[in-house]
């Protein structure tokens, strides 16, 4: 098996009035990397999903999608607590909580609506790589985040600050 394409680095982009935002290039260099193209018959796209436990986005490319689907099924189920199966559970987080979303060459996409607003997402969006995926911020979210991770708030003010926005 060929080795996958990491999703690594950090990036601030503008986010317009129509909700479009541009993918940094190296993440969908890494999305397109990393997916059969037959998957892009009708174009590239990413999956995008509200992060599990963080108020946030992430992405990832449909292998990824893949590999969790056929881990959350070979994962021994453990007897359900207060009537919640977490198989189920992650299941259903993956397949109802992620929408494909279609970019074009420059990486711009439409955010879809209520991811947006579940994450916070105002007029910049933060990139952050996480190797198998990649996470989407609001920067003043991460920033005042209690529990976010110190090295993702430090590169948000260092590409902040690049820009000019802090």
């Amino acid at each position: 098996m060929a080795r996958r394409s990491r999703y690594q680095g950090a990036a601030v982009q503008l986010v317009d009035a129509k909700n479009r935002v541009s993918i940094p290039a190296k993440f969908r260099e890494a999305v397109i990397a990393n997916s059969d193209p037959e998957d892009f018959k009708n174009g590239p796209y990413v999956i995008i999903a509200v992060h599990p436990q963080f108020p946030c986005l992430i992405g990832y490319d449909p292998e990824w999608l893949e590999g969790e689907i056929a881990r959350a099924e070979t994962v021994g189920r453990p007897a359900p607590e207060d009537g919640v199966d977490p198989h189920f559970t992650k299941l259903q987080r993956l397949g109802g909580g992620g929408e494909e979303v279609s970019f074009d060459s420059t990486g711009r996409c439409v955010l879809v609506g209520w991811h947006k607003r579940k994450a916070g997402i105002g007029d910049h969006a933060f990139f952050y790589g996480s190797i198998y995926h990649f996470e989407i911020w609001d920067p003043r979210t991460l920033l005042d985040h209690p529990h976010a991770d110190a090295m993702a708030k430090d590169a948000c003010r260092g590409v902040m600050e690049d820009k000019g926005l802090m």
